[in-house]
């Protein structure tokens, strides 16, 4: 294993092995097809890498892939230019699609198929094991510029002030997040730097956030979106300081969910409080033009580690991480990564049936043309069987072509359905991202009428006029105007606003506007009837001093505590509003 990674020579014993309880590092196989070499997926480079983080193994893809299939879960191979890594925990056997296959259909997918095997591997690590260095190899102190970030953030490539180059390892450095979200092309650095492997350790440079010195109760900051379910979100400040906020302190209406409003892996503008003490983030109450505080740099001289429109990709529940991969939309882009940011970021689509069926017949029919072309040599005395060998052989070999057209056929429509999924992805967050600001743009829109009038008696006069505009026909206004000079008690304003249950006021207001026009008596539904003391029918109408009589309107019907309508009518036909009261209260 001088090259990093292990030749499979038995397929039987690689899967045993992948499927062994108390593996402690992740595996990728990388598999690869003899006649089709300019699709090979680079293992070397793989195994440079993350060779020390994972079991790297390449499989020739003939017999020995074949058997390797045989003594997996379905869809849990590997074939053609291909390859996926297999976590430790053994979550994959459970579910296959949490171990992504990823495909290399032409040499720009090769490239791709490669950072994402090695991102595969990274978002799996969570402890690094310990490096031994020979005393002679001791770090020494340098000096050097950012020169640019690869492998989707897990790389920065730094040029040193005497011209050398070399990197820093995501996986080595505290904490483990994106390169391209800590430090910027350009920036200077300085670390120790180790001759063996070319790598620079910045971990001194590691900066200690305190949420005391960056925020005050009522600012607006930016957070990470971790873990997103229907209930709730996981906001994340800086890493070590999360919190989890409710459905309810993300959106008013109590039917939205979280995950309608909060897509995971999305950098959000949250209100930061502190309630008795305790830290309480609520994405409530955000206003759009107000000042957000920068996140903290989490590298000493190095950039805020969240920024606005900068997300991580949706991740899968089982390996869900802060720093996993991601699209980045507006960060620095990678000198060689290969494809679209969303493409490498996405996970792979399940593989079509038609995919699979394709490239197990186009194997099959190469081990065909193998089994004759060594007929062939070995009969080449045998005449007319030799003919009709050849003649086969060709025949297989059209047929070999048709499949492999077939097969690259297959190839471009998985790449179209990723490149759709990614588009997807990126359409859903956008939808969840206005969703959220529509609802907190209605928030704010919302004012309480009360507090536009300088009295109830003023509100209430507006509000009948506005109901009598709706509420009755235009061509009926004329006939049915509200009389200039209707009064109401001193309280029935108070009683009206008391009921705060929805629709509860409108539609007393609607029964206010009957009475005033005289349309309630034509309106058999409002049951216009003198209040009496009592159900009993003898008993006598409420009566004044001044000889106006109590009557009573229906506002509901067969519902609990149905509210009614009081009011007086005077000796001279005026109307006099009493109260709103619930079916049970008869006092006028």
């Amino acid at each position: 294993m001088e090259q990093g990674y292990e030749v499979v020579t038995s397929g039987k014993d690689l899967a045993l092995r992948l499927m062994a309880k108390g593996r402690t590092k992740p595996a990728a196989v990388i598999s690869w097809h003899p006649q089709l070499e300019r699709n090979r997926i680079d293992v070397d480079h793989i195994a440079r890498e993350v060779g020390g983080l994972a079991e790297i193994f390449c499989l020739e893809n003939g017999g020995e892939s074949y058997i390797f299939q045989d003594h997996l879960s379905a869809g849990a191979h590997v074939f053609g230019n291909a390859a996926r890594v297999y976590s430790a925990d053994l979550r994959w056997m459970r579910d296959v699609y949490q171990s992504p296959l990823r495909m290399a259909g032409d040499r720009p997918a090769a490239a791709r198929a490669a950072e994402d095997i090695i991102e595969d591997v990274l978002s799996l690590i969570t402890v690094v094991p310990p490096k031994t260095r020979p005393a002679a190899a001791a770090p020494r102190r340098v000096r050097g510029t950012i020169r640019a970030f690869t492998s989707a953030g897990s790389r920065a490539i730094v040029e040193l002030d005497d011209g050398t180059r070399c990197s820093i390892q995501r996986e080595r450095v505290v904490p483990p997040v994106r390169l391209d979200w800590m430090l910027a092309p350009g920036q200077p650095i300085e670390g120790l730097f180790n001759d063996e492997d070319k790598a620079l350790d910045v971990n001194e440079l590691k900066a200690t956030p305190r949420l005391a010195e960056l925020y005050r109760s009522g600012d607006l900051v930016l957070a990470l979106a971790e873990e997103v379910t229907a209930r709730g979100v996981e906001l994340t400040l800086f890493p070590g300081s999360s919190w989890s906020v409710g459905a309810d302190c993300i959106s008013s209406n109590p039917l939205d969910t979280a995950d309608s409003l909060v897509t995971e892996g999305e950098v959000v503008v949250a209100r930061f409080l502190r309630e008795q003490g305790a830290v309480v983030l609520s994405l409530l109450d955000v206003d759009d033009d107000a000042e957000v505080k920068e996140s903290p740099a989490l590298l000493a001289g190095g950039t805020p580690w969240l920024r606005a429109g900068r997300h991580l990709a949706e991740q899968s529940r089982a390996g869900r991480t802060f720093v996993a991969p991601g699209a980045d939309v507006a960060g620095t882009a990678s000198t060689d990564a290969v494809g679209s940011k969303a493409e490498a970021s996405a996970p792979a689509p399940k593989p079509s049936a038609a995919l699979l069926s394709a490239q197990l017949q186009l194997d099959a029919e190469r081990r065909k043309v193998a089994a004759l072309q060594e007929l062939v040599s070995a009969g080449s005395q045998a005449g007319a069987r030799l003919v009709s060998l050849q003649k086969d052989r060709e025949a297989l070999k059209l047929q070999l072509e048709t499949e492999r057209k077939i097969s690259d056929a297959a190839n471009a429509d998985l790449e179209a359905a990723r490149a759709r999924l990614a588009r997807q992805r990126e359409e859903l967050q956008g939808l969840r991202t206005r969703n959220r600001e529509t609802q907190q743009a209605l928030k704010r829109a919302q004012v309480d009428p009360g507090e536009l009038f300088a009295t109830l008696d003023a509100r209430l006069r507006h509000d009948v006029y506005l109901s009598w505009v709706r509420n009755t026909p235009a061509a009926e206004k004329a006939r049915q105007a509200l009389p200039p000079g209707w009064k109401a008690g001193p309280e029935f304003a108070a009683s009206l606003y008391a009921f705060t249950e929805p629709g509860v006021a409108a539609k007393a207001l609607k029964a206010t506007v009957e009475i005033l026009t005289g349309a309630a008596e034509r309106n058999p539904a409002r049951e216009l009837h003198p209040l009496r003391a009592n159900a009993a029918g003898d008993t006598p109408p409420h009566r004044r001093d001044d000889g106006a009589t109590c009557f009573r309107v229906a506002i509901e019907k067969n519902v609990a505590a149905a509210r009614r309508l009081h009011f007086w009518r005077l000796p001279d036909g005026a109307i006099e509003l009493s109260r709103v009261v619930v079916h049970d209260d008869y006092k006028p």
